[in-house]
Formats: C-alpha cells, structure tokens, sequence
C-alpha cells in the first residue's frame, strides 16, 4: 500500500507506472524463488555426530494403516526394521488386526505390535499407539513410505540441537518402471514442495508442514492430556478433522515454543507413492484445502507466524499463498510489460522472450535433479508446465469448498472391512509377499556422488558404467 501511495503521489505517466507495477508483482513474485535456488545449492545437511545424543535404540516407529496395500506395508515395516527402531507399533482397524499380525509372523518382523482402533482415523490411531511409548523419540510414518539404510541415523541428527522439536527429511516419489504422466505429476508435485521446504526452513526455521509421511518428534512433548485433546479435537467451522494432522503437529509444534529442522543429506531421502491416475486429482484437492485451512487456523489462532523469528516465512508461505491462480499473475505480469513498452514497442518481442524464459526456468529449475536421473522424463514436461497453471483453479476451487473434510483418494468406510477372511487369508498373505518382493529398485535415498545436487547421481549406476 505504501508503495502504490508513493507512486499516485510521484503522478507517473502510464507507461511509468506500469513499470513500477510490474516491478512490485514481479518481485513480490519470483524473490523467493531466486532465493531459494542459492539457499537451496548451499545449505548444508546436519552431519551425524561420533557420539550422537539418540540413536535408533531411543526411537519408537508408530504406523497408522488403512491396509489399503498389503505389499506396501511389507515393504514398509522391511526398510523401518532395517533401520533397527525399539519398537514399531502398526495401528489399524480391529477388523484387520490379525491379518496384519499374521503378516509380521510370516515375515518374522521383531518388534512389532499390533494395535486395533474401532474406527479408522489417523488422529485416533496416532494418540492409540504414542500413550505406548516409551522412547525418546517418537516417529509417525505412514504406511507408504520406504527408508533408505541408516535412515533414522540420520534423521536423529537433527536432535542434536537442543530447541529442535520434530524434524523430518526430503522425500521422493517412487518413479514407476514405465511412468505415465500421473506418476510424473507426482514425482513433480514433491520435488519442487520438498525445494521449497527445504530452502524455508534453512533460512529462518519456518515450515508451512512437517509431512506426515515421516516426521520425528521429543516424546515428552506428545505424550501429554494436553496433545491428546488438541489432536482429537481439531476443528474447521465446526467440523471434525480426521485429514490434516501434520498441519495440527506442525501447529502445536511451533506454539510450544520448539523448533522445527529439515534434514537434507540425500543419503536420508525417503521415497513414498502417491496416486499414479485420476486420483491424483482428489489428492491435491485434500492437500490444498489442508494448506488454505492449516494456514488460515495459524493466522487467526496464532503469532509465532508473524514474529520477527520467521520473518522469511511470513512472506514465503502466509503471503505468498495468495499468489493464485499462477496464470493470473502471469498473466498480469505479460499485460503490465505490453502496457509498460507502449512507448517502445521496437522492445516488446525481446522483453516478452525474456520474461517468458524467466517464467519457464522458474517452472522447471527445481525438477532439475530428476531430469538429471531421467532424462527421458523430459517427455512429460509439457504436461507438467500445463498442470502447473491448473493446479492454480484447483486451489480456487480447494478454497471455496473448505468444508469438505473426507480424504477424497481413500474411502475409509471400505477399507474398515477385513481385507480378507478364512480360506482368502493365505492366498492375500502370498500374493502380497510376492509383490513386495517383486520391487528390488534401491530407493532413491540411496549413496550419491557428485560435485554438487545437480550433478549427483547414485553411486551403483557408476559401479554399473564402470563394469
């Protein structure tokens, strides 16, 4: 406001004002994505420490499951277990209960226990397993998510910094063998939301969520009546959350006084699934109207977001998320250069090259890494640049239907049902044995080399050239 008051009161000719215009929305804009490339190329991860303060002895693992996937959860709980937790507690429908432990006892999983809640819902599943631990450390994980070797080593790193709450890692989507654009807009969707989380946090500590895939927590700040009540009872106009509890940790998290840390070594990369078909949609819809609640809940409810503390993120995550629909912006930054160039239209081809390039580069800067893996994803990139600009409508839409709470990708009523009963069991236990088996692909949280992250790539593809 100040701004727009310094120029009516200067009286600037139009086209001079559209170029003072366009200068505010263009900085307004891109800063953050100009300094989140440096931030990002130049932060450094947190380094495992000779004598760390928690190893993965002081760490329980709490699961909440649909069992939407039995060999997902194989292969879960086979990269948790590898990384050598205390405990692990798999928190599902009663109904499916003894399936699950039939599972572990095929698969000879130590240290598991199954618990059952009458009804699916992750918040209820969440505070059913932690009034059981008795770790330092809790970690929630979702039943989708595969751990690299050391993982939690890693991870503990963090902690290591006495005012550091919870923390979590960077993740990935597994790409499929033969990705379709479905998967590709998934692998996407993470690459440039972990970027930004990642370049946030490294700033000012500030973080829109802690993701629920994976996130470490201080036990003693969990396992308390006061949590219990705020997870359960979470609200948006009136209405019962099941869907947004990494927004709610992430809240109570940060009103409590605690700090919140990124780990960014890539050998801590976790990878996750996400739909890979239409249902993509409904799960973006999910996320967006999780951001627009998860940060408007902050903003009425809160301070810390706009303390001098997390001065980056009050502009990069409570400001900046009005700077939507993109094509909008965009757009109004192409008409405020035609309007600013009336007097020099010999410049309008050029200006309008430049900005376009701009405009591009910012698109695909942060996929550069995958492209560097696979570069025959490149084919899907047009896709991505169009589903960029729709997925500005969608947060409209996510924002005028704020209401509606359910998980859109998941129908929780089905999937309370048991998965399988009497002469079905052992046929489910084999076939979800071999699919989980099927999968041999390291995860992409595996040894890279490289000068820099660009550069990086895994440490067996260079075994594989060089043999």
């Amino acid at each position: 406001m100040l701004a727009m008051e310094y120029l009516l009161e200067k009286r600037l000719d139009p086209a001079s004002l559209c170029t003072a215009l366009f200068a505010i929305l263009f900085l307004y804009r891109y800063t953050r994505t100009v300094v989140s490339i440096f931030t990002f190329l130049f932060y450094q991860p947190k380094p495992i420490r000779e004598k760390p303060k928690f190893l993965a002895e002081d760490v329980t693992v709490v699961l909440p499951t649909t069992f939407k996937s039995p060999p997902e959860l194989i292969q879960c709980l086979r990269c948790i277990l590898n990384c050598s937790p205390a405990a692990v507690y798999v928190v599902t429908g009663y109904n499916n209960v003894e399936l699950i432990k039939e599972i572990c006892g095929v698969e000879r999983f130590a240290r598991v226990t199954v618990l059952g809640v009458p009804k699916l819902n992750k918040r209820k599943q969440m505070i059913r397993a932690v009034k059981e631990v008795d770790t330092d450390i809790v970690v929630f994980a979702d039943d989708d998510v595969f751990w690299p070797d050391q993982y939690l080593d890693y991870l503990l790193a963090t902690f290591e910094d006495d005012e550091v709450g919870a923390s979590g890692t960077r993740q990935r989507v597994r790409r499929n063998s033969t990705p379709n654009f479905w998967n590709f807009l998934g692998i996407s969707y993470l690459e440039r939301r972990v970027w930004n989380n990642v370049a946030t946090n490294a700033i000012d500590g500030s973080i829109s969520t802690l993701s629920g895939r994976t996130a470490a927590y201080r036990t003693s700040i969990l396992k308390c009546d006061e949590f219990y009540h705020y997870l359960e009872n979470d609200q948006w106009l009136g209405r019962p959350l099941n869907t947004d509890d990494d927004k709610c940790l992430t809240r109570y998290v940060y009103s409590h006084g605690w700090d919140i840390a990124i780990q960014f070594d890539p050998r801590s990369v976790l990878e996750t699934t996400l739909e890979d078909n239409p249902k993509y949609i409904d799960q973006c819809l999910r996320w967006a109207r999780a951001h627009w609640r998860g940060n408007f809940t902050v903003m009425t409810n809160e301070s810390y977001w706009r303390s001098r503390k997390y001065w980056w993120g009050l502009y990069v995550i409570y400001l900046a998320q009005f700077q939507t629909p993109a094509l909008l912006v965009d757009g109004s930054l192409f008409g405020l250069l035609s309007l600013a160039l009336t007097q020099s239209p010999e410049y309008r081809t050029l200006a309008f090259a430049c900005l376009g390039l701009w405009v591009l580069f910012t698109k695909v800067v942060k996929l550069i890494p995958h492209f560097c893996r696979y570069p025959q994803d490149l084919v899907f990139l047009p896709v991505s640049l169009v589903f960029s600009y729709l997925h500005g409508f969608l947060n409209i839409y996510a924002l005028l239907t704020l209401k509606k709470t359910h998980w859109g990708s998941q129908q929780l009523d089905q999937l309370e049902s048991a998965r399988a009963k009497n002469e079905e069991v052992v046929p489910l236990l084999r076939g979800a044995i071999a699919e989980a088996d099927s999968y041999s692909e390291p995860t992409p949280g595996r040894l890279m080399a490289g000068s820099d992250y660009f550069s990086a790539v895994p440490v067996a593809q260079l075994v594989e050239v060089s043999a």
